[in-house]
C-alpha cells in the first residue's frame, strides 16, 4: 500500500501560499471610443466618463461606478453606454458588491453582447457565477463564450475552465475531462503556472480538474468491505493525492478566493477518507466484544492522522483568510470544519483512552491487521 503509507508519512497539505497581485485597475477599465459629437449634452457626459474612469483608477470604486451608472441610464443607446455600463460593473465589483456586479456585466451581454464589450463582459460575468456557484448560468454562460471566435488565448481558457467547473460541481467529472483537456493544452501553449502563480483563469481550470479528481476517488468506499481492500484503498488514496495535486495548483492563484476553495476541499479530502474509513464494520474474525474494540481502538489510532492532515489544511486556509481580510463563504466553511475537526479529533483521544488496552496493544493490532486485513 505505497499510496496509503505516503498519505501517513507525507507532509501532504502543505500549501505554498498565495498572493494577490497588485495590478492597476487601468488594465481592467473600457475607454470610449473617439467619436465626433455635436454640440448638445454629450460633451458634458464626455466629462463624467473621465472623471469616473479616472476615480476608478484612483481606487474610488463605488463613488466612480454610481457616476458610470448615471451615464449610462441618461444615454443609454449612446456612444459612452457599452462601456460605462462595463465599468460600473468593474466598479461594483471593486466594492464588494458583486450582486450588483453581475448586473451590470448581465446587462452588457444582453445590449452589446457581439461587441468586444459583450466580450469583456462575458468573461467578468462568468467568474462572478462561479463566485455565487450558479453552476446552470455558469454553463450557459460559458457556452455563449466558446461560440465566438475572437477570443484571446487566456479567455479562451476561461471559457473552458467556467464550463469544466459548471459541469463537475453537478457531478459530472467525465463530461468535464474534455474542456479541461483542452483548458490545459492552451497553459502548456501559454507556459502557465511555471515556478510561479497562477492566473485566475488558470486557477479555476485546476480547480474543476481537482474536483474531478475529487469526486472519482470518493466512489470508492469500503462498505461492503471489498475483498481486495488493500488494493480499493491504494486506489483511493493514489486518487486523493492527484485530487490534492490539482488543488495545490489552484492555490497559486492570485485570488485567495481560489485559494481558499483549493485549501478548504484538500482539507476535506482527508476527512472524508478517514470517515469512509472508520464505518469499517469489524471483520468476521472479531467474533467478541473484545475484539470488536481492539479492532475499533486500532483503526482509529492508524487513521486518526487523517483527521490531523486535515485539520492543518483548514487552519492554513482560515488563516490565509485572516492574512488576506477575506471573509468568503470558502472561508466560513473552512473555519466551520476546522472546529468540527477539532471536536473529532478530541472524541477519538478519548474513545481510545476508554479502552481497556494499552497502546501497544494497539499498536500490535496493527501489526496483525497489517498481515491479515480484515479477514
Amino acid at each position: 500500500m505505497l499510496v496509503a503509507a505516503a498519505l501517513v508519512e507525507s507532509s501532504g497539505c502543505a500549501a505554498r501560499r498565495s498572493v494577490p497581485a497588485k495590478t492597476s485597475a487601468e488594465t481592467n477599465v473600457i475607454y470610449a471610443t473617439p467619436t465626433v459629437i455635436t454640440p448638445d449634452d454629450t460633451a458634458d457626459r464626455r466629462t463624467e466618463f473621465e472623471r469616473a474612469r479616472r476615480l476608478l483608477v484612483a481606487g474610488s470604486a463605488e463613488q466612480a461606478a454610481r457616476l458610470f451608472d448615471a451615464i449610462a441610464r441618461e444615454d443609454p443607446s449612446g456612444p459612452l453606454a457599452a462601456p460605462s455600463l462595463f465599468n460600473a460593473g468593474i466598479g461594483w465589483e471593486g466594492a464588494g458588491r458583486r450582486d450588483v456586479a453581475l448586473q451590470r456585466f448581465d446587462d452588457a451581454v444582453a445590449r452589446f453582447g457581439p461587441t468586444e464589450t459583450g466580450r469583456s463582459s462575458m468573461v467578468r460575468a462568468a467568474r462572478l457565477l462561479a463566485f455565487f456557484e450558479q453552476w446552470s448560468r455558469l454553463s450557459a454562460m460559458a457556452d455563449l463564450l466558446l461560440a465566438r471566435k475572437d477570443l484571446t488565448d487566456i479567455e479562451r481558457l476561461a471559457a473552458l475552465g467556467a464550463k469544466a467547473l459548471a459541469v463537475v460541481e453537478v457531478g459530472d467529472p467525465d463530461a468535464a475531462r474534455p474542456f479541461i483537456s483542452k483548458g490545459r493544452d492552451i497553459m502548456d501553449a501559454m507556459r502557465l503556472g511555471e515556478g510561479g502563480q497562477l492566473p485566475i483563469e488558470a486557477a479555476q481550470l485546476m480547480f474543476a480538474l481537482g474536483e474531478a479528481r475529487r469526486i472519482e476517488s470518493e466512489r470508492i468506499i469500503f462498505v461492503p468491505l471489498p475483498a481486495a481492500f488493500a488494493d480499493v484503498l491504494e486506489r483511493r488514496c493514489r486518487g486523493l493525492l492527484d485530487a490534492q495535486s490539482a488543488l495545490s495548483d489552484a492555490m497559486r492563484s492570485y485570488d485567495p478566493h481560489w485559494a481558499a476553495m483549493s485549501g478548504y476541499r484538500v482539507g476535506d479530502l482527508y476527512r472524508r477518507l478517514h470517515d469512509d474509513l472508520l464505518a469499517i464494520v469489524p471483520p468476521r474474525a472479531a467474533d467478541t466484544t473484545e475484539k470488536k474494540r481492539l479492532f475499533q481502538g486500532a483503526m482509529r489510532l492508524r487513521y486518526r492522522v487523517l483527521l490531523e492532515k486535515g485539520l492543518a489544511m483548514m487552519e492554513h486556509t482560515v488563516l490565509l483568510g485572516e492574512r488576506m481580510q477575506q471573509s468568503s463563504a470558502w472561508i466560513e466553511r473552512a473555519r466551520a470544519a476546522k472546529n468540527d475537526i477539532e471536536r473529532a479529533l478530541q472524541r477519538e483521544k478519548e474513545l481510545i483512552a476508554t479502552l481497556p488496552y494499552s497502546e501497544k496493544d494497539l499498536e500490535s493490532a496493527l501489526r496483525d491487521l497489517s498481515k491479515r486485513p480484515f479477514k
